[in-house]
């Protein structure tokens, strides 16, 4: 009889969980999709590469709708079971209400498990390939990566600064560039707009000063137009260090040696290390809190089920990212503030589980 009951149940989960992390999927693509669309845009990146992005995301958030699929999952099937009053008729044959969520709790430590393996062997390789696309779609839009109001470096001895990134117009307005690549002084251009052609920028309507050893200028040129090389590549803009969601725990972890070693604040990348494994497992806490509160409030109905997921999911997010950020201005301990969410969770779920297995 035991064995029929976990099939049972572990039939009724399957349909709930696979339809709510497909749900949390589609969601999560459109937000991604929604991200990078302006990128996308002026990139011009082709369809397959647009698909190749979403795919290489897949996994990551594949890992973030395992704990919340099987909220929504485990909220749906024990209210329903309490509402159809089969929880009752299972007490009464002396069946525990532990031993009827036992096998809710072994399949979300699967999942847990299953989670992690795809966090630790899949996740890190398809991170560093949407890294990289997203570098391309950055470095080919029509205008170049660069902010306004901060100083830029070139591959060479040139320093770029632009007063005003008009993305509309495809111009850079208020250009100042200094040049140090000639011989002697530096000398110091500027041009009210400047457009990106391959590997080089198009100056117009400007000055060229050239110093003398005094610090005055000894030569002064208008121009309408002039062409100065700057090939803006991945290295220039971005870091070529892998972050460590695009690495395994065990690579992780030797960066994070070598970064503490150097004198490197590595607080944050301590609070994302020690998320590789508290993510994952977040399956399995969410169930411990879950099951009681589905018991308690089967009489409410399956709408109040889903907004219970939905407040539950909240509560859990916003926890994780307050955490996350005091973790890294060291408020809380890196460990700490990777655990706490599913710490708070367990322990509220294990209170609750208690009082509702004692009436």
């Amino acid at each position: 009889m035991l064995r029929i009951l976990d099939r049972y149940i572990l039939k009724e989960l399957v349909k709930p969980f696979t339809a709510g992390v497909a749900a949390f999927i589609v969601i999560m693509l459109s937000n991604t999709l929604f991200l990078y669309a302006e990128m996308i845009v002026k990139s011009g990146m082709p369809v397959n590469a647009v698909l190749a992005l979403l795919l290489y995301n897949l996994p990551a958030i594949i890992v973030v709708t395992f704990p919340v699929g099987y909220l929504f999952s485990t909220l749906l099937v024990l209210g329903r079971l309490a509402k159809d009053s089969e929880i009752v008729a299972l007490r009464s044959c002396g069946v525990s209400f532990t031993r009827v969520i036992t096998p809710i709790l072994l399949i979300a430590l699967f999942v847990s498990y299953l989670g992690f393996l795809i966090n630790e062997k899949v996740v890190p390789h398809t991170n560093h390939q949407s890294v990289l696309i997203a570098r391309d779609m950055i470095t080919n839009q029509k205008l170049p990566p660069i902010k306004e109001r901060i100083f830029t470096k070139g591959n060479d001895e040139r320093y770029f600064y632009v007063e005003k990134v008009n993305r509309e117009k495809e111009v850079l307005e208020e250009v100042f560039v200094f040049d140090n690549t000639k011989a002697g002084y530096p000398q110091v251009i500027n041009a009210k707009t400047a457009r990106r052609g391959e590997n080089k920028w198009i100056l117009q309507d400007g000055v060229l000063r050239k110093y003398a050893k005094d610090g005055f200028v000894n030569y002064e040129a208008k121009f309408k137009a002039m062409e100065i090389e700057f090939n803006l590549t991945n290295s220039t803009v971005f870091s070529d260090q892998k972050s460590i969601q695009e690495q395994s725990s065990g690579e992780a972890a030797k960066q994070l040696t070598e970064f503490r070693n150097r004198g490197v604040d590595t607080r944050i990348m301590e609070v994302d290390y020690h998320l590789k494994f508290s993510l994952p497992l977040a399956t399995f806490f969410v169930a411990l809190i879950a099951a009681p509160i589905g018991i308690k409030f089967a009489k409410m109905g399956t709408y109040f089920g889903v907004a219970i997921s939905i407040a539950l999911v909240f509560v859990w997010y916003v926890t994780y990212t307050i955490c996350r950020s005091l973790g890294a201005s060291g408020t809380l301990p890196p460990l700490l503030a990777a655990w706490v969410q599913n710490i708070a969770f367990g322990v509220i779920g294990i209170g609750l589980l208690g009082l509702v297995n004692r009436k």
